[in-house]
């Protein structure tokens, strides 16, 4: 019994025997790779750790944020949107989303609601002035409406813009059927379109113009918008807001 375990504690390395020798002899770069290894393994623990708090943290915000212009109405006549990104002007709520400005208004039975998309909201168009007088009977008694322009004029895609933007309206809106139509017929276009001008006095007309000055004027039948460029297409959200009942 003494014997064993004299002998087990002469099997243990000594600082004079070979096995303690090899148990010494750890090379000092596999000491500093072994703390690299180390070290790397508690950043990516500590990078798993933050990236699935962070989703946790984040993963609310996504599930409640505003999926519709619905939703976005709704957080706006709460007073929850910021003042750029909506607002609410004569009752009216006006939301920003995709580079539009949309509202939502009625047709004309009353019946349904609808979005009007916008390429600028109120705040954008209180400095056009409007003028004259509008020939309502006209209007509302006439299902098609004339959208005439000059064929030959410049910046013509702010005219499409434009008129793009106000036939959406005004189909949706008013039932009315709009009539592509040009002031002279000196191109293939036109060759044949009606020739419509404000001239014609029995049929509603909206006439789009390019001129410095940006207004919409009511000349009895014919309404006229005014603009250079993208003004046009201002004076045209001016004339929807008008008609809508949101502006004056």
């Amino acid at each position: 019994m003494e014997e064993q375990k004299i002998k087990k504690f002469e099997d243990f390395p000594t600082s004079k025997s070979k096995d303690f020798e090899e148990i010494k002899e750890v090379k000092p770069e596999e000491l500093e790779k072994k703390k690299i290894s180390d070290w790397i393994l508690l950043i990516s623990a500590a990078a798993i750790i933050i990236i699935i708090a962070l989703i946790m943290i984040l993963k609310p915000n996504k599930e409640e944020a505003p999926k519709t212009i619905d939703d976005l109405h709704l957080l706006n006549l709460n007073g929850k949107l910021k003042p750029e990104a909506g607002y609410v002007h004569n009752g009216y709520s006006f939301v920003f989303n995709n580079g539009l400005w949309y509202t939502q208004v009625q047709t004309i039975s009353g019946t349904n609601l609808f979005d009007v998309p916008l390429h600028y909201g109120p705040r954008d168009l209180e400095d056009i002035p409007v003028e004259g007088q509008f020939n309502a009977v006209i209007f509302n008694s006439e299902r098609n409406i004339y959208i005439t322009f000059d064929p030959l004029g410049q910046n013509l895609q702010y005219v499409a813009l434009a008129v793009s933007e106000f036939d959406q309206s005004i189909v949706q809106a008013f039932n009315k059927i709009p009539i592509a139509s040009c002031d002279k017929n000196e191109t293939l276009a036109c060759s044949d379109r009606p020739i419509i001008t404000c001239e014609n006095k029995d049929i509603p007309i909206l006439y789009v113009q390019q001129k410095e000055e940006t207004k919409v004027i009511f000349n009895d039948n014919c309404i006229i918008v005014q603009g250079q460029g993208p003004e046009i297409v201002r004076s045209v959200d001016r004339l929807l807001l008008k008609l809508y009942g949101i502006m004056p």
